[in-house]
């Protein structure tokens, strides 16, 4: 009989090896993670001593405009061993994070999907799109003033700029994890401010995942960043949900938040995708 629950040390084993298989980051970088985002470990579904579905939750924030807050959790690296799929473990494990989520007294659990086919999978578990961007190249690059920052100083930074709008809020941990893993973190000085930005290398392109800047900034920052990435890659700014493509869903516990029931969506941006 399958069961849900926290993983064991001995398990740990078991899912490194299922998430390598399914999103190919090592034992090692996996354990830096936790270390940084999730010190409790993975969930998992287990069915005669084999985990069969694993999970991660790292916590996260909800800030709307006025100082409103709710808490909750991001929920990563869902995977599954090939075999074992179809038999509805995701799903279960899925349910079972919501209330380890809600058993925790937090209000939500968010998440990146994938691909974009599995904004369906997870809406048939109770979430919603609720956070988009736009995706466009890099812009011809510009020179500019640009600096490496702390995880602490990305994310103080990154609070200051947002706070007009609803967003999640990423602990130092998270931010820390895009720096080591493959990224860097950025403070760019604007012509009306500080702007913050992170940038991965993914080989063969740059990924700016996050340009955060003052208004009438947006066109300088963009061009900065591609300096920074020598002109090759993609920029993802944040945006309506009108014009811009979903990116992460949201699945609410409790009472969202006024600003959330009028508006229905907000800003991730720093995603662990």
């Amino acid at each position: 009989m399958a069961e849900c629950r926290q993983a064991r040390r001995e398990e740990r084993g078991q899912t490194h090896q299922l998430w390598q298989a399914v999103f190919g980051d090592t034992p090692q970088a996996q354990e830096v993670f936790y270390d940084l985002c999730a010190p409790q470990g993975p969930l998992v579904l287990v069915e005669e001593g084999r985990v069969e579905s694993m999970l991660v939750l790292t916590p996260v924030a909800l800030a709307c405009p006025g100082g409103e807050t709710r808490r909750g959790t991001y929920l990563y690296a869902l995977a599954t061993n090939p075999e074992a799929r179809g038999k509805g473990y995701a799903a279960q494990l899925i349910a079972y994070a919501a209330q380890w989520t809600a058993d925790h007294g937090l209000d939500f659990v968010c998440t990146v999907p994938a691909q974009p086919s599995l904004f369906d999978f997870f809406g048939k578990n109770g979430f919603s799109p609720a956070f988009y961007h736009l995706r466009t190249p890099l812009p011809v690059p510009v020179q500019g003033q640009a600096s490496l920052i702390s995880p602490e100083a990305y994310v103080s930074l990154r609070e200051e700029l947002l706070g007009g709008i609803p967003h999640i809020v990423h602990i130092p941990g998270q931010a820390a994890f895009e720096g080591q893993l493959h990224g860097a973190l950025y403070r760019l000085e604007l012509t009306h401010g500080p702007a913050c930005a992170v940038i991965e290398d993914w080989g063969d392109q740059h990924i700016v995942k996050e340009l955060l800047c003052l208004p009438g900034d947006e066109a300088e920052g963009a061009g900065v960043v591609a300096h920074l990435c020598q002109g090759q890659g993609e920029l993802r700014t944040p945006c309506g949900r009108a014009d811009g493509l979903p990116f992460g869903a949201i699945s609410w516990l409790t009472q969202p938040p006024a600003c959330w029931q009028q508006l229905g969506r907000g800003h991730l941006g720093l995603a662990l995708d």
